[in-house]
């Protein structure tokens, strides 16, 4: 054994993850460590960084194509990192799908990443990257497709700059897996309370101009509608419009479960509308994404 070797175990390097160990907690792959979190939508960046400490800094955006910010804006991302570790989480070319009885063996969910087509069969597609989430109350899955060109640009981009990506992950999906949990979490405990059957639940995530829509029945997945750079904060009508179909005829025992960043505005008031006699039950948080980024 070397001295290293017995260096590192006496301090607990040892049992750190790397850096680049994208399966671990972000805030336990840097320890004592300045890292920056970023959000690419359509037409804009924004971030925030991660101080040594572990408290996030002043939210900051910047509109413009991907490559021009990039450039513009890496030499100054660089001074609020340690060594440049970025996490990046995409709002853009993506999709998110409802579908059934895929395969749930062991290590499906890791699978997908590496070998798509052993947890996809046919509905595999060349150019994506996957992620999978199963309902396990029923035969249904979340899907979640990116494209593989859009990921390895930024990837490109980041490295020809000094940066470097220790993870990049979809945000409204990440957002949507959260609440879906916490969802979970909630059915689990009105079960045990035996007050009756639950009606519908209405997931509705909302991230930087996108937007993804969950309707369940009891614990069942019934139906997804998804958009990507769908509204603005100026113009919120096509929200109300992909919203309004699936919220129609709710029993009076429905209830909306809302996760929205700071560009959906607005959206309580919309929902009071479109459904008046349905409960709302806001979980948002202005951080909530940020929060995902640091602490997943």
């Amino acid at each position: 054994m070397k001295l290293s070797d017995i260096t590192n175990v006496l301090s607990f390097a040892a049992f750190r993850p790397d850096p680049d160990d994208s399966s671990c907690v972000w805030s336990k792959r840097f320890p004592n460590k300045k890292t920056l979190l970023l959000n690419f939508s359509k037409d804009s960046v924004s971030w925030r960084s991660v101080t040594k400490e572990g408290a996030l800094g002043d939210e900051n955006s910047i509109a413009g194509p991907l490559k021009e910010v990039v450039q513009d804006m890496s030499e100054e991302w660089m001074e609020l990192t340690d060594g440049g570790w970025c996490a990046v989480s995409i709002n853009h070319r993506f999709v998110i799908s409802l579908e059934t009885n895929l395969t749930r063996k062991n290590g499906a969910s890791e699978l997908i990443r590496t070998n798509p087509k052993s947890v996809l069969g046919s509905k595999s597609e060349r150019g994506k990257r996957y992620a999978l989430k199963h309902n396990d109350e029923s035969n249904s899955s979340i899907l979640l497709a990116v494209d593989e060109d859009y990921i390895k640009e930024i990837e490109t981009l980041f490295k020809g700059s000094g940066l470097k990506v220790g993870r990049i992950c979809c945000g409204i999906y990440g957002m949507l897996a959260e609440s879906l949990d916490q969802i979970s979490e909630a059915q689990k405990d009105y079960d045990e309370s035996d007050q009756g059957p639950l009606g519908d639940v209405i997931s509705i995530t909302c991230c930087e101009g996108s937007v993804c829509i969950l309707k369940s029945d009891q614990e069942k997945w019934i139906e997804l509608r998804s958009r990507n750079s769908l509204y603005t904060r100026e113009d919120m009508e096509p929200l109300r419009k992909i919203m309004a179909p699936i919220l129609e005829d709710l029993g009076s025992n429905a209830q909306i479960v809302l996760s929205a960043d700071r560009t959906a505005e607005g959206i309580n008031q919309m929902l009071s509308d479109l459904a008046p006699n349905v409960r709302i039950n806001d979980i948002s948080d202005s951080c909530g994404l940020w929060n995902l980024l640091k602490n997943k």
